[in-house]
């Protein structure tokens, strides 16, 4: 059943009551299908929420009955906030003794059911090839999201004839209706009066060709949505107007000045932490396409909502909007905000530059260094926190599917996200910048790259402390921030050694000093082709 979903990918860390399954993958009846072993399990869930996100597939995880489970649910969490599709699985104890509370049993099904689209414990083998199509099919259904499976070890066990369902052919890309009156919506009001925000949903739909062309169409401007985690749209494109930060009065201000926003995707208006005041101005009408229903209006009052797929209502939508526009004035429009957009790429350019001689290095050097030490369109796995900002600002990638966040704010995320990613494009080269902090909550990840030898260069931007928690602190302005006084928010005492971490894991690692050797360093690591740890100490702002 796994072969003819695709899988070639199990994702895991075994234990007793998942051995049935282990045993059979080394036998015939496991060809073609290779086990990725993590040594802790959210390390596991990272990896495959990498890989389904690179590849736009579920990704096939194995975890260990209830502990396991319970090591899992953080980066679970995370895979529930990206979006991913993940059938996840965890072995059960032996049903013919679960009655005296054996060691390792638990109630699985209720510990994934926060985390999951669905749960089901398996009762019998007979069902056990329809729940698991089952669990492949709604793991890819919008929403998008982890399904859960619990197997116990006597089903695991047992022995007998199973009928595997065939694999259906399930078209999912809904035409929105109503697209006459969307297009009015769109092109009655004057060229720069409607902007575009651009949630995760464009991207995990194929759809940024189809938005670009839209933009350039209308002449609109397009955000990405605030935290988005893949790359919705061009960031040296002329109407690229940046992501919508996460604070409320900062997406007011953002959008104050349109009349019409049309947002694609789920949650495209995030904020967070907490910030008082409207996040949408009371004078802009919302337009808005989701796959999900649920999403419609869920938040904010809406003009018009549609229901379907991006890729295909865009596709659709183009030939009625290009019919009703000035193409000439749109034009001087795109030309307009061709000039504006390069002056600031080049301002921004300037300034990192500026700040390469600071020891330790400043941040934004840091970031620029690393980005224009890779070649152009190398994939990025951004879990850099504080430095995440200017990362994402400087990799101005052209081909979609380069660039992955996790929105869903639980550390540990980025490491082995990046294995994942690179699994999932073939073993192609990853370049993965993590903050300190994250990076020592799965560094697990390290050995599972040596073990794989897969080309991951991970950037570990360190500055010794959980500086963001600082930042929220000041920015509600603490007693604590004003004496310039933190609890349990530094790294320092003991520091940590990253680059004697990473070779007692088999992975070579240096310590980078200045910004002006980094571009050399990670360049020369990325083409070696094998995985690599640069050690970056930066500076507090």
């Amino acid at each position: 059943m796994l072969r003819t979903e695709g899988v070639r990918h199990l994702f895991g860390n075994p234990g007793s009551t998942e051995l049935p399954l282990i045993d059979a993958l080394a036998g015939p009846a496991g060809e073609g299908l290779e086990y990725v072993l993590a040594l802790q399990e959210a390390t596991a869930v990272a990896m495959a929420d990498g890989y389904a996100q690179a590849t736009g597939r579920p990704a096939f995880l194995n975890l260990h009955t209830s502990a396991g489970l319970g090591n899992a649910i953080g980066n679970l969490t995370n895979a529930v906030a990206n979006g991913s599709p993940l059938v996840v699985t965890a072995g059960q104890q032996d049903w013919r003794h679960i009655v005296n509370d054996p060691l390792l049993s638990g109630d699985l099904v209720g510990l994934a059911r926060p985390v999951s689209k669905w749960v089901h414990e398996v009762r019998s083998l007979d069902e056990l090839g329809t729940v698991m199509r089952r669990a492949f099919h709604d793991a890819v259904s919008p929403p998008v999201g982890p399904v859960f499976v619990s197997l116990p070890m006597s089903t695991l066990d047992a022995e007998g004839d199973v009928e595997v369902p065939p694999a259906s052919t399930i078209d999912r890309r809904t035409v929105a209706a109503s697209l006459d009156e969307l297009a009015t919506l769109l092109t009655e009001s004057p060229i720069g009066s409607v902007a575009i925000v651009a949630g995760d949903e464009v991207s995990a739909s194929g759809a940024v060709g189809e938005l670009v062309t839209l933009a350039e169409t209308l002449g609109a401007p397009v955000y990405g949505a605030a935290l988005h985690s893949t790359g919705v749209f061009p960031p040296a494109h002329p109407l690229y107007a940046g992501m919508l930060p996460p604070a409320a009065g900062a997406i007011h201000a953002s959008l104050a000045s349109y009349q019409r926003v049309f947002a694609i995707g789920a949650h495209t208006f995030m904020v967070y932490p907490y910030t008082p005041g409207p996040v949408l101005p009371e004078t802009v009408e919302l337009i808005h396409l989701c796959p999900d229903p649920a999403r419609l209006a869920r938040f904010f009052p809406t003009k018009l909502g549609l229901v379907g797929d991006p890729k295909a209502t865009l596709a659709a939508l183009l030939p009625i909007v290009s019919s009703r526009v000035d193409a000439s004035a749109v034009a001087e429009a795109v030309n307009t905000a061709r000039a504006r957009r390069s002056a600031e790429i080049d301002q921004l350019e300037e300034a990192a530059l500026s700040r390469y001689s600071s020891s330790p290095m400043d941040p934004m050097a840091a970031g620029h260094a690393l980005i224009r030490g890779v070649p152009p369109n190398t994939v990025v796995v951004d879990e850099a926190i504080t430095t995440g900002f200017y990362v994402r600002g400087f990799h101005h990638w052209t081909e979609p599917g380069r660039y992955y966040f996790c929105k869903g704010g639980g550390l540990g995320w980025g490491m082995p996200a990046a294995l994942g990613v690179s699994l999932g494009r073939d073993r192609e080269p990853v370049l993965c910048v993590v903050g300190d902090g994250s990076a020592m909550y799965s560094p697990q990840a390290l050995w599972t790259a040596a073990h794989e030898q897969l080309p991951v260069v991970f950037a570990v931007v360190n500055n010794r402390q959980y500086l963001i928690l600082k930042g929220y602190l000041r920015g509600m302005a603490r007693d604590s921030a004003k004496a310039d006084r933190f609890v349990a928010m530094d790294i320092d005492n003991p520091p940590v050694d990253y680059v004697g971490l990473a070779r007692s894991m088999g992975v070579d690692a240096m310590l980078v000093e200045k910004a002006g050797d980094v571009g050399d360093a990670v360049g020369a690591a990325l083409a070696s082709g094998r995985p690599h740890l640069l050690e970056l100490p930066i500076a507090a702002p």
